[in-house]
């Protein structure tokens, strides 16, 4: 007898996003904060107004720098699924330095900063962008953009006028196609490591079989430093829904989830279980489709 597929129940009240074709579902509702920040150093309860000192983390390897980083790209994923598909507005270019190893997360993003206004001027388009740092084993950064025009017009621009807008090494650009999801690939190719791009053993790595390790470029990203920005025209944000599951699947006509995962993370002595779904919207359509054939 087959096992009955493991789902979220649909009287179970969810925090859902919805970012391009993907609605994504949770249990973790979140609450509101009774910590606010005060300064880099301080923080008030908003309850008791007592102040507490931070205790800031200095190893990026600690699991609180790990958790952070993967909040970031949770946000992340969901922040270029809003925005980009794939298309012919749309292009991928990445931004390298000839000086390697270059460390410096300002100096990238002033020299980025110059770089666009170029590149704006160079196109005569009004363009919007998120640019994501990714760092190397070696500790040097560059720069992936994300790029699009506001008017939906096609985006083309030559490689050569890249590199001289940019003026600091190589570059390479690239068109997302419409069937890619955009955000999970440019996830994977972020937060993994490909062990056949990598030179000699891997250390700790036991199964030389094994192609990719799930979030091994995390430890390589240096602690405190701005992972992303967006251009302040043209980028939105997810749209964020809490309600019952069933509700959701119904506004959005969903049919079966795509994915599922639970888990079970620690908040002081107690354990709380997480559950999470994504569905494709598309995907959705087709099997109801398929159903009334």
């Amino acid at each position: 007898m087959k096992k009955p597929k493991k789902a979220i129940k649909n009287d179970q009240v969810v925090n859902a996003y919805k970012y391009g074709d993907t609605i994504e579902m949770s249990t973790s509702l979140g609450s509101q904060p009774i910590m606010k920040k005060v300064n880099r150093d301080e923080m008030v309860n908003t309850i008791t107004g007592e102040i507490k000192t931070v205790k800031h983390v200095e190893d990026r390897a600690d699991p609180k720098n790990y958790e952070s980083l993967r909040s970031t790209f949770k946000r992340l994923k969901r922040l270029i699924g809003a925005n980009f598909q794939g298309g012919q507005e749309e292009l991928w270019l990445t931004l390298t330095y000839r000086d390697s190893p270059m460390t410096d997360s300002k100096r990238l993003y002033d020299d980025f900063k110059q770089f666009i206004r170029r590149l704006r001027k160079a196109t005569n388009k009004e363009l919007a962008y998120i640019v994501i740092i990714e760092p190397q084993a070696s500790g040097s950064l560059h720069a992936h953009l994300l790029l699009k025009t506001l008017d939906k017009s096609r985006l083309y621009i030559a490689n050569d006028v890249v590199a001289t807008a940019w003026g600091q090494g190589f570059v390479n650009v690239r068109r997302l196609k419409d069937t890619d999801n955009v955000s999970a690939y440019l996830m994977a190719y972020l937060t993994n490591v490909d062990l056949n791009n990598l030179e000699g053993d891997f250390e700790g790595d036991k199964d030389k079989s094994k192609k990719i390790i799930k979030g091994g470029r995390l430890s390589l990203y240096p602690l405190h430093m701005q992972i992303y920005r967006k251009s302040r025209k043209g980028i939105v944000q997810p749209t964020r829904i809490i309600a019952e599951k069933r509700e959701i699947k119904k506004d959005f006509d969903l049919g079966e989830s795509d994915y599922y995962r639970a888990f079970t993370i620690k908040k002081g002595d107690e354990n709380f279980d997480i559950e999470t779904e994504y569905y494709s919207i598309s995907k959705s359509k087709i099997q109801k489709a398929l159903k009334r054939i």
